[in-house]
């Protein structure tokens, strides 16, 4: 059975958008370690309207261009996880908890959930996050640490 791992949208853009982004490098080796060793990659289906948003707001990209961007998402190796009212219970506690926006802490619910690491890119969440079990920080993958 293969191992799973929890990444939210500031990782997964990373593998899309390859400009105008810090820790592309580290992205890029956790991208590479995910597709040759059998680990899972796990997201609330959150993230797909999550990253839909950042092209619509934070590219200049045509139609066409869009709905490349949107069947790239298609060609990861993830699993999109639907919501459920145990997972949207525990997603509230965490964002009361940690003063967390809805959204951040469903990443990490779906973590806890699934007893597995938990990377973002997202420097703020991190830090709300961090004294949790296996909440890891994109910047962790810039030593070849697989």
């Amino acid at each position: 059975m293969a191992s799973k791992i929890v990444v939210d949208t500031s990782v997964l853009i990373k593998w899309i958008k390859r400009q105008d982004e810090d820790l592309l490098s580290e992205a890029r080796r956790l991208l590479d370690r995910i597709e040759r060793t059998p680990l899972e990659v796990a997201v609330p289906a959150l993230l797909l309207y999550e990253i839909g948003n950042v092209f619509l707001t934070k590219t200049r990209l045509d139609s066409d261009a869009l709905g490349r961007a949107i069947d790239q998402i298609s060609g990861f190796p993830m699993v999109i996880v639907d919501p459920r009212s145990d997972l949207l219970r525990r997603t509230a506690r965490l964002g009361r908890e940690l003063r967390l926006t809805f959204y951040d802490a469903s990443f990490l619910a779906l973590a806890e959930d699934l007893d597995c690491d938990f990377v973002t890119a997202d420097r703020r969440l991190y830090e709300a996050a961090r004294h949790l079990p296996r909440v890891r920080h994109l910047s962790d993958f810039r030593a070849a640490s697989d």
